[in-house]
């Protein structure tokens, strides 16, 4: 008896405590593995805009013909969504916790000589609605590229595993700056080691 209690003891020693995820979102897959990130991604919710754009406000922006070229959702996918020079669009709202630090997707300049697109964090507490920052995409050129990985935890200042801010993705290119598309937008869910 003894040493069962001691084999069971041994066990348990290495067995982490398994932390619940303040937050669901939903199938992870390596969304940009053809790039050389091999994180798993959430896709956010109408994040490849094949069925439209449900649950995303949309202003001077709509759903058109024309994928990202590495087609990281399916291979038959073939829209994304167009945001014109002086539009905005705007996530679902999406649960970030800290094991949810970062998100990507692809973008590309539509028109214009040059051209920013920013990318915002919205998010509310008891101070009210926030807009914060995290990044822009300049495109030099009218071809697909991914986004760099933008962070989400530190920003919103999610720092314990219990912590969660229910947030969404601004994208708003800078006003007359030219129009552009987005495709594919991804969470990584998991924490990076």
């Amino acid at each position: 008896m003894a040493a069962m209690l001691a084999g069971v003891a041994l066990l348990l020693i290495g067995v982490p405590a398994a932390q619940a995820s303040p937050c669901k979102n939903g199938p992870t897959k390596k969304a940009f593995a053809a790039l050389g990130d091999n994180a798993q991604y959430s896709l956010v919710p109408g994040g490849s805009f094949e069925s439209g754009a449900s649950g995303w406000s949309l202003t001077g922006a709509s759903v058109v013909a024309g994928n990202e070229r590495w087609k990281v959702g399916s291979s038959t996918d073939a829209k994304s969504l167009s945001i014109s020079s002086t539009g905005r669009a705007v996530s679902g709202t999406v649960c970030v916790g800290s094991e949810h630090p970062t998100f990507r997707f692809f973008a590309r300049r539509l028109n214009g000589s040059w051209g920013v697109l920013d990318v915002n964090l919205r998010w509310s507490d008891d101070g009210g609605t926030h807009e914060t920052t995290v990044g822009s995409i300049s495109g030099a050129d009218l071809a697909w590229h991914p986004s760099t990985s933008f962070n989400l935890a530190q920003v919103l200042g999610i720092w314990n595993a219990d912590q969660a801010v229910q947030t969404q993705f601004v994208f708003e290119p800078e006003d007359a700056g030219g129009a552009w598309a987005i495709d594919d937008v991804y969470v990584d869910p998991f924490t990076k080691g």
